[in-house]
């Protein structure tokens, strides 16, 4: 059975597959998305945690600063930088090739959390790893949809598979930081690994508004702030992708620092990106899109390659 850690990686998946449908036909630049997009999460998140401790007569915030530092590191490369360029990818290559490229982040958590981590993976777990990513495979590259992305933004393939492929390589980054803040049963003989505690949704809000903070800094000493922040707060196009920013950076991040607490980081890592299965059904009910065979046999196949995943972790 799968455990909390991995319901909470499929719940987030199912999250940004909602989420992408929305980002990809936003008119903003991929940057003006990140920044608005963190901007309201960071609100939304504080709302939370100030009705949670009032609810509970707890604190605002208790968190460990070794945390905190892993968070930070978690924020700029997954969310400032991985989420800017997945954006871009998302903008170029629409949702279904773009999340094929995403899919490659398994393969880089993969490789860091028994490198870096010395987390082991069975070979019954990796040959799960294998059969997802097949899976997934499957799914997003069949045949093109007509008007699958925008064209707000266009530009070559190339460039829309290296921003994917930067997006996935940050995405890992920021999911072993991740896990290194809010898991608290790490043992390895490297001091990287040393436990800190955090809950997942303290660990959100300070990534997510860790990233606003930033770009907002950035922004003003380079003198773009009212040129960026005027059309991505604008009430016509903030409505368009409102729905994206609760699905994504409040509820998608929290169910994916949930899952980074309570399972391995390739196993919460492969799961999160089975996102390209949850748009199947999305995409037909939202566009019409037929499903072809080619895409339920990824789907398939995609859970048979979860199930080997979560019962050889």
């Amino acid at each position: 059975m799968p455990g909390s850690g991995e319901l909470a990686a499929l719940a987030a998946a199912g999250l940004w597959a909602c989420s992408s449908l929305f980002y990809s036909r936003v008119r903003l630049t991929a940057w003006q998305i990140n920044f608005g997009k963190n901007v309201l999460a960071s609100g939304i998140l504080l709302l939370h945690l100030g009705l949670q401790a009032l609810v509970l007569r707890t604190s605002l915030l208790s968190v460990d600063q070794r945390a905190v530092v892993w968070l930070v590191l978690s924020s700029l490369t997954g969310i400032v930088i991985g989420d800017t360029l997945y954006f871009r990818s998302l903008q170029i290559l629409g949702p279904r090739r773009a999340l094929i490229v995403s899919t490659t982040s398994p393969l880089f958590a993969a490789s860091a959390g028994w490198l870096l981590l010395s987390e082991p993976l069975s070979v019954m777990a990796l040959s799960g790893l294998i059969v997802t990513l097949t899976g997934v495979f499957l799914v997003v590259t069949d045949r093109p949809v007509s008007g699958e992305t925008a064209g707000h933004f266009p530009a070559s393939v190339l460039r829309g598979v290296l921003a994917g492929l930067g997006g996935a390589l940050c995405n890992a980054s920021g999911a072993m930081f991740s896990h290194l803040a809010t898991h608290t049963s790490v043992s390895s003989k490297s001091e990287l690994t040393t436990a800190v505690t955090c809950s997942p949704l303290e660990a959100t809000f300070i990534r997510v508004g860790f990233a606003a903070v930033l770009a907002a800094v950035v922004l003003t000493a380079t003198g773009r702030l009212k040129a960026t922040a005027r059309p991505a707060f604008d009430p016509a196009i903030l409505r368009t992708y409102l729905p994206a920013v609760i699905c994504g950076p409040w509820l998608g991040i929290w169910m994916s620092q949930i899952a980074y607490r309570d399972s391995l980081l390739a196993v919460a890592n492969t799961l999160t990106c089975t996102s390209p299965i949850f748009v199947l059904p999305l995409v037909r009910l939202a566009f019409g899109t037929p499903i072809s065979l080619r895409a339920l046999a990824g789907a398939v196949i995609s859970v048979g390659g979860i199930y080997l995943t979560v019962a050889g972790k």
